[in-house]
């Protein structure tokens, strides 16, 4: 946003008053604001219901605010996204994984991946990128900002396992197992919860209930397949993991 100067002459110094800041803060925080609604509307109501005029309401303010700071409700949902990324990137980026064993180790970074992978929030971002993906010819999004995942598995979920499975690191295949395994399990967790949220007789389910005990016992043994199958390659390989 443009701004300008006040100059005030005293003599022969000239001194310039900057700006306030406030007005530039404001719209940041309502930026930030903004996004996080649209999450909540999202898992509230649905994708196709959150409309520009219910996330406007949501927010304490006008649509033309919204487009103001972020253009089209495509380009607002594009954002979502990307501000989705950037907290998977801080949740992991700040992660310490510690365990004297490789399952403890194991059992730490299904932790810290849980608290991105694990939860409604991802389950938006995935919406969207889904919704925006099929419509891109129509919508003429550039769609490929939101192609940051990857780059975040190269940044950040590489060093994370580093901790985890140490030399096995240098092994991609080993890496990307460990990986894609963890956050399968993870997705899988949060869509049955969110199914098994529904009213009874809402639908025929595809999966019972799950109680505590058989969460616990599938995440054990979650841990203790993945640990197995690393140790087994690793051994094979030419290395130990301890």
């Amino acid at each position: 946003m443009p701004w300008t100067c006040v100059i005030h002459k005293a003599g022969n110094e000239v001194t310039i008053a900057k700006p306030n800041g406030r007005r530039r803060n404001s719209a940041e925080e309502t930026r930030q604001r903004v996004l996080d609604v649209v999450v909540q509307t999202v898992i509230d109501i649905g994708y196709y219901k959150a409309s520009s005029n219910e996330i406007a309401r949501r927010a304490g303010v006008t649509w033309g605010s919204i487009q103001h700071l972020f253009g089209s409700r495509d380009q607002l949902m594009l954002d979502v996204v990307n501000h989705a990324a950037a907290k998977i990137e801080a949740a992991i980026g700040h992660a310490t994984i510690t365990g004297e064993t490789l399952e403890e180790r194991l059992e730490n970074v299904l932790d810290v991946l849980a608290e991105v992978y694990d939860t409604d929030f991802y389950l938006v971002q995935m919406q969207i990128l889904l919704e925006l993906s099929a419509n891109r010819g129509k919508t003429g999004q550039k769609v490929s900002p939101v192609d940051r995942e990857g780059g975040t598995f190269d940044r950040l979920a590489q060093p994370l396992l580093a901790k985890a499975i140490g030399v096995a690191v240098s092994e991609m295949d080993l890496v990307y197992y460990v990986f894609m395994s963890f956050r399968g399990y993870l997705l899988s967790s949060a869509i049955s919860r969110r199914i098994a949220a529904l009213p009874e007789g809402a639908l025929n389910k595809p999966m019972g209930r799950v109680g505590s005990r058989g969460q616990m016992t599938q995440r054990s043994l979650m841990i203790q397949g993945v640990a197995a199958t690393i140790r087994a390659q690793a051994k094979e390989r030419g290395f130990e993991i301890d």
